[in-house]
């Protein structure tokens, strides 16, 4: 269905930067999102989405605890 080299993206927010703040980013910048912390993020694979889940954090790392995985059908003509 889909090839090895094909992207996921998760997707656990939006923000737009104007080009001049991006230069002003550094390590610790906190960069707000569009979304609050407990709503669903999504899972896109080479632009198609996937799946929903929660964002958690396990031993550490950051990860997506699937929740739904939408159907082809639901995902044609997303993203």
């Amino acid at each position: 269905m889909f090839a090895d080299t094909e992207p996921l993206r998760v997707e656990v927010g939006r923000t737009w930067l104007w080009p001049g703040e991006v230069p002003e980013l550094t390590v610790g910048s906190t960069v707000e999102l569009d979304t609050r912390g407990q709503q669903d993020v999504q899972v896109y694979l080479a632009s198609r989405l996937i799946a929903r889940g929660q964002a958690v954090v396990v031993a550490g790392k950051l990860g997506v605890e699937v929740s739904e995985i939408v159907p082809v059908e639901q995902s044609e003509g997303n993203r």
